[in-house]
């Protein structure tokens, strides 16, 4: 993570200090410098201009003449960009196949445009999208996750095997939460990798009952796992560990216990709602998120 240095002017007090960019924000800055990756990778994929060598080696001849090869125009998007942006296409814009188009200048305008217009959590999912593709380079996961880091975005991307936009307010939270999703993958907990993940989808949702909900099943995933046999409720499975001698220290315990009790407390979190909506907030399914993945 990139810390942000003051400029001359901010120093002086002749212009604010940037403040903390809250969820829900995308200023033009971070929206130019995803642009920017964005681009610099469909660039890279158009092909190398061909020469009659080219057609000779391919046993065409040049150019006349040539009717067996047909090379590829120097306007298209290559691969694997060209395989990504068909699915975008097809499968997110729900377009059809046949108006595709491989065409460099028109993905150029249309995706600048996106990019610079659209809404906050459209953008997302569209760079989401591109992450979650089976040819996305490893190259723009990380240089996107940079962008996020550098751009001090109130989300970090979680750079697994599922590359996935989180929740994370502060680039100090968004750094531990990294932090946290590597050490539970590399443990193989995958079962809380998925529960992280889905909270932070809720959060995306604005689902903040839901993300709590997933937020704990993950702590509860990982206690389980430890312990098969601390069964029906985490409540169990943290005395079942605490005879084990895994949680060393009572308070541990006790905060665990007590975020669960409030997980359970609460009408429409882990219990049904009795009337009206859930009396939780943003604010608490983001500490939920950050907590639980740290309990984790």
């Amino acid at each position: 993570m990139t810390r942000e240095i003051l400029t001359f002017s901010q120093r002086q007090g002749c212009e604010d200090v940037p403040r903390p960019l809250q969820l829900g924000e995308l200023p033009d800055t971070a929206r130019t410098a995803i642009w920017n990756v964005l681009y610099e990778h469909l660039n890279s994929s158009r092909p190398d201009p061909l020469g009659p060598e080219d057609y000779m080696d391919m046993g065409a001849l040049w150019p006349e003449e040539s009717v067996m090869y047909s090379p590829p125009s120097h306007s298209d998007v290559g691969p694997p960009w060209a395989d990504i942006l068909r699915d975008l296409h097809v499968r997110h814009d729900s377009k059809s196949i046949d108006d595709w188009k491989q065409d460099f200048k028109s993905w150029h305008s249309e995706l600048r445009i996106r990019i610079e217009q659209l809404p906050f959590n459209r953008v997302f999912d569209l760079i989401e999208f591109i992450l979650l593709h089976p040819q996305c380079p490893l190259s723009f996961v990380e240089a996107m996750a940079n962008v996020f880091s550098d751009c001090q975005l109130a989300y970090m991307i979680d750079v697994g095997t599922q590359p996935t936009i989180m929740a994370a307010t502060t680039p100090e939270e968004g750094e531990q939460l990294r932090r946290n999703l590597n050490e539970i993958r590399t443990a193989g907990l995958h079962g809380a990798i998925t529960h992280l993940h889905n909270a932070s989808q809720c959060i995306s949702t604005s689902d903040w009952s839901g993300s709590i909900r997933e937020s704990i099943h993950a702590v509860e995933s990982v206690a389980k796992q430890i312990d098969p046999g601390g069964k029906d409720t985490l409540g169990k499975a943290l005395n079942s560990l605490e005879k084990q001698g895994v949680l060393q220290h009572s308070a541990l315990k006790e905060a665990l216990s007590k975020l669960y009790g409030y997980t359970s407390d609460e009408e429409g979190i882990r219990h049904a709602l009795v009337d009206g909506e859930a009396n939780v907030t943003i604010d608490e399914a983001v500490f939920m998120l950050g907590a639980c993945a740290s309990f984790a």
